[in-house]
């Protein structure tokens, strides 16, 4: 019996997918701003920018628009830099990603 079922279904082999680039993508991000992993704050931040990105993938769902893996990513580290932004951290335009749609989906309310 195969013990991974769920990674058979192609809908969670995608999520597992964008996950994976979203989390390679933060990691990145918080290399390029100096953020530690271990920071205390980065627990907050996290929250608040999937409270962010959860408003900005509905967006996307109410217009139709999929998001592949790179959007996901590209759409949770503007989240990010969004939050950390509101905290005095400002990421550096090389950090951010260049995604026109998912900057007009942020813009959107949620």
């Amino acid at each position: 019996m195969d013990e991974d079922e769920w990674g058979r279904d192609p809908s969670v082999r995608s999520m597992r997918s964008a996950f994976a680039a979203i989390e390679a993508a933060q990691n990145r991000f918080l290399d390029g701003l100096g953020v530690g992993r271990t920071d205390k704050r980065l627990r907050q931040w996290r929250k608040m920018a999937l409270h962010l990105f959860e408003q900005g993938w509905a967006v996307a769902a109410r217009r139709g628009m999929p998001l592949t893996e790179k959007d996901a990513a590209d759409l949770y580290l503007c989240c990010l830099a969004k939050v950390l932004g509101t905290r005095g951290i400002e990421a550096p335009h090389p950090c951010l990603p260049d995604n026109p749609a998912v900057m007009r989906l942020l813009e959107e309310k949620g």
